[in-house]
């Protein structure tokens, strides 16, 4: 009894064939991947801005007024010393009309591996200092991902995001280029 096997020319067919699909699949998953941060980031940026609202609704007051620096690193982040807590989560400053949590827990991490951190009273070349803004930093969350300066969100994630949280034109005022990201949570609410 004679066992047909394939012949090299059908083997480097099914090959070539498999190749193909794998170039028209691959770059379509990565962008789902990049798809899928975007849409958690912009989540992120949106709970984080109706959870400051909800905070000043209740007391009166924002929750950056009461720190020493502007800064206010969202989590644990072993990379920052400027990690404050916050009234979000919990009353330290026994605000009257305090009605929280505002956020079931902190999410200090973004999509990218880097580190949110809130700045209020903050400018930066065309921002003003009168606005709460969210920074999507560079500043790897951890050591292990890669170090200060290794967890920088794409460029052409900035405008994707900057388009469906502010106006899209990264000149406005709500963006501001190179490895860190800011974009306006809370616009005009300090009088300096």
């Amino acid at each position: 009894m004679f066992k047909r096997s394939f012949t090299l020319i059908e083997l480097i067919v099914v090959i070539a064939i498999i190749a193909i699909l794998a170039a028209i699949i691959a770059p379509n998953a990565f962008q789902a991947i990049e798809k899928a941060k975007i849409i958690e980031a912009i989540g992120d940026f949106k709970t984080l801005k109706t959870a400051i609202y909800a905070l000043y609704a209740d007391t009166g007051h924002w929750m950056t007024d009461h720190h020493t620096r502007s800064y206010i690193y969202l989590g644990d982040n072993p990379n920052r010393s400027w990690y404050n807590t916050h009234d979000l989560i919990e009353d330290n400053n026994s605000y009257t009309g305090w009605d929280g949590p505002y956020l079931e827990k902190v999410k200090g991490k973004t999509p990218w591996k880097g580190s949110y951190a809130v700045c209020g009273g903050c400018s930066w070349g065309v921002f003003s200092n009168k606005n709460i803004a969210l920074e999507f930093e560079d500043v790897c969350y951890n050591p292990a991902d890669g170090g200060n300066g290794a967890c920088p969100m794409p460029s052409s994630s900035r405008d994707r995001i900057d388009e469906k949280v502010d106006d899209g034109d990264r000149s406005s005022g709500d963006f501001r280029g190179g490895s860190d990201v800011h974009w306006i949570l809370v616009k005009d609410v300090y009088d300096f």
